[in-house]
């Protein structure tokens, strides 16, 4: 399932994952990968600890982060799309 604006979506709860500094460092059990995730990838990987909208996800970087709202969305939709196809985070079972 593509994950698109209205997509309410959270972190993958068999995931492993440290915080080192302002870097987030993951592990998925069942595919062995290591990633790092910095700035604002840090930053919205600590957003999911709860289930978002993505639209929500969208508003609130904008607040933080100067970037328009068409830029925000597209760049937010290729790198939670991309999340989801490595199995690091998942849509709310409420929203599948």
């Amino acid at each position: 399932m593509v994950i698109d604006l209205e997509s309410k979506v959270q972190r993958h709860p068999d995931l492993v994952f440290a915080l080192m500094g302002e870097e987030v460092v993951m592990m998925s059990e069942d595919q062995d990968n290591y990633l790092g995730l910095n700035g604002v990838a840090s930053k919205i990987w600590t957003m999911l600890e709860e289930p978002h909208v993505v639209n929500v996800l969208c508003t609130k970087l904008q607040q933080e982060f100067e970037v328009s709202k068409e830029q925000c969305e597209q760049d937010l939709l290729f790198f939670l799309n991309d999340m989801q196809q490595k199995k690091l985070i998942q849509i709310h079972p409420d929203e599948a």
